[in-house]
């Protein structure tokens, strides 16, 4: 099973420790693109949660035809 059909199965949140694992990026920059729209996020207090579905068709977006993505 993929990731895309793994975050489309999955029931709950992502942290932002996961998404930063899932996109090997720091978390200066995941906050960054947050902020600034690139994606979409809830702020539970000082964090941001992840809805899967929609980090499964953000990623689903970015992917091309012959698999390799860009983020």
């Amino acid at each position: 099973m993929d990731l895309i059909q793994q975050l489309r199965q999955r029931d709950t949140y992502l942290s932002t420790v996961e998404v930063m694992g899932i996109l090997h990026m720091t978390r200066n920059t995941l906050c960054a693109w947050v902020r600034a729209g690139r994606m979409s996020a809830v702020r539970s207090g000082n964090a941001y949660l992840f809805d899967p579905q929609r980090l499964a068709d953000w990623l689903t977006e970015r992917t091309t035809k012959g698999g390799r993505g860009r983020v």
